[in-house]
């Protein structure tokens, strides 16, 4: 299995970096982590072909998670007729969230563009809602939600992702919280947000917290990902892995 972060950035693109998107590719099958609003553009730039994506699995509905699925939606529809490099999209597609996400992205795809949100596409979009801690499929993977905390309004989300044969820990946005434990425990990566070096937010990680609760997370790997400046500024104080745009690892 490829991990392949296409974007590894927070919401003010601190180093340049792309918003929240993680391709998991299993060889034949692939999902994303998040599908921030600049997505589509990180795509582009790796060579990956939006119609060969299964699901999206979003952990929680800020923009910069998943404000890219509007843009996703009219590029399967009318990219290829109007010159994207692929066949348009024939095969479903499932997208993954808090219970509210179909309504959140509807409304984002009607204020984008209008009508879009009502919109039938010549392929399937089901939608999954997470229930705090309850399996359930979406599309190729089995998706277990872990709420965490962050700002409520975005109804936030730590996933665990079996696919494939393996596990995929992934924090979303959050602050310190020991579901995180339950999260990471034996995974073959976990996934973490690290917004701030040593500054504590109450609503993000900072990478003093993640360093002093390393023993408690479990998983094989840890890399830590949504860097935001002062983690970008600091990446030579940091003796953990930290993804960059473009990284790409093998299970």
């Amino acid at each position: 299995m490829n991990i392949h972060f296409l974007g590894t950035g927070g919401p003010f693109g601190a180093g340049a970096r792309f918003q929240a998107c993680i391709l998991v590719d299993s060889g034949d099958r692939r999902l994303l982590l998040d599908c921030g609003a600049s997505s589509l553009i990180a795509m582009a730039q790796h060579g990956i072909d939006p119609t060969s994506i299964d699901a999206i699995l979003v952990s929680h509905l800020h923009g910069d998670h998943f404000g890219g699925i509007p843009y996703f939606l009219l590029e399967a529809d009318i990219g290829p007729r109007q010159g994207a490099p692929h066949a348009q999209r024939t095969g479903p597609l499932t997208i993954g969230g808090p219970p509210d996400l179909e309504a959140r992205v509807r409304q984002a795809s009607d204020a984008f563009f209008r009508g879009l949100g009502s919109q039938r596409f010549p392929f399937s979009v089901e939608f999954v809602s997470w229930t705090d801690r309850r399996p359930s499929r979406a599309g190729p993977a089995i998706v277990t939600p872990f709420a965490v905390p962050h700002d409520p309004a975005s109804s936030p989300f730590a996933l665990r992702v079996e696919f494939a044969g393996k596990v995929i820990a992934y924090s979303g946005d959050t602050s310190w919280t020991d579901s995180l434990i339950d999260v990471a425990s034996g995974a073959d990566v976990f996934i973490c947000e690290a917004f701030s070096f040593d500054r504590e937010l109450p609503i993000h990680l900072s990478f003093r917290r993640i360093a002093a609760e390393r023993e408690r997370l479990t998983s094989r790997r840890l890399i830590l990902t949504h860097l935001g400046p002062e983690m970008v500024s600091k990446l030579d104080q940091i003796d953990i892995e930290c993804a960059h745009d473009g990284l790409l690892i093998r299970l």
